[in-house]
C-alpha cells in the first residue's frame, strides 16, 4: 500500500511539473504576440503623429491665408481645428508612449520567462553532471580496490617490478578518484545556486 501511495505522489508531482512547464511555455508564447502587437501599436501610432502634424501644418497655413484675406469667421475656424489637431497629438503621442512602456514591459517578461527557462535547464544539467560524476567515483573506487588486490598478489608471488607498478597505477588511481569527488562537489554547489536563483 506505502509503495502505490508513493508511486501516486511522483505520478502526481511529474503531472504538476508539466503542467507548470506547459503554462511557462504558453505565457512565452503569449508574451511574443504581446510583443508583435506592442511593435504593430506603436507603428500605427506614428503613422497616426505624422498624419496628425501634417493636418497641423495644413490648418496653420489656412489660418495664416484667411487672416491675410481678412475672414475673421474662417479663422476662428481655422482655430480650433488647430486646437482639435494638437489634442489629436497629444493623445497620438501619449498612445505611443504607452504602446512603448508596454512592449518594453513584455519584453521583461519574455526575458524573465527565458531566464527560468534557461535556469530549469542549468539544473537538470547540474544533476546530470552529479550522477556522472558520481559514476565516475564508483569506477575510481572500483579500479583502486582491483590495483590494491593485484599489489597484494605481486607482493605476495614476489614480483617487485610489477609491485612498483601498481603503486603508480593506485596513485594514480587516487588521484582521478580526488578530481572526482572534487567535481562532484562543484556540481552539487553549482545545483545549489542554480535552484537559489530560481
Amino acid at each position: 500500500m506505502k509503495t502505490l501511495t508513493t508511486m501516486a505522489v511522483g505520478v502526481v508531482a511529474l503531472a504538476l511539473n508539466y503542467g507548470a512547464a506547459d503554462a511557462q511555455i504558453g505565457r512565452t508564447q503569449q508574451d511574443r504576440r504581446d510583443i508583435r502587437q506592442d511593435r504593430r501599436d506603436i507603428h500605427q501610432d506614428t503613422r497616426d503623429i505624422r498624419q496628425d502634424r501634417r493636418d497641423l501644418t495644413g490648418d496653420r497655413r489656412q489660418l495664416a491665408q484667411d487672416e491675410k484675406a481678412g475672414r475673421t469667421g474662417q479663422v476662428k475656424q481655422d482655430r480650433a481645428d488647430m486646437r482639435g489637431d494638437k489634442r489629436d497629438l497629444r493623445s497620438d503621442v501619449r498612445d505611443r508612449r504607452d504602446d512603448r512602456r508596454d512592449l518594453q514591459h513584455d519584453r521583461r517578461d519574455l526575458r524573465t520567462a527565458q531566464d527560468v527557462k534557461r535556469d530549469r535547464q542549468d539544473i537538470h544539467q547540474d544533476r546530470r553532471d552529479i550522477r556522472q560524476d558520481s559514476r565516475d567515483i564508483r569506477q575510481d573506487r572500483r579500479d583502486l580496490a582491483g590495483d590494491r588486490r593485484q599489489l597484494a598478489l605481486d607482493e605476495r608471488a614476489g614480483r617487485a617490478g610489477q609491485a612498483q607498478q601498481d603503486r603508480a597505477d593506485i596513485r594514480s588511481d587516487r588521484r582521478d578518484l580526488r578530481t572526482d569527488v572534487q567535481d562532484r562537489r562543484e556540481d552539487r554547489r553549482d545545483l545549489r545556486q542554480d535552484q537559489r536563483s530560481q
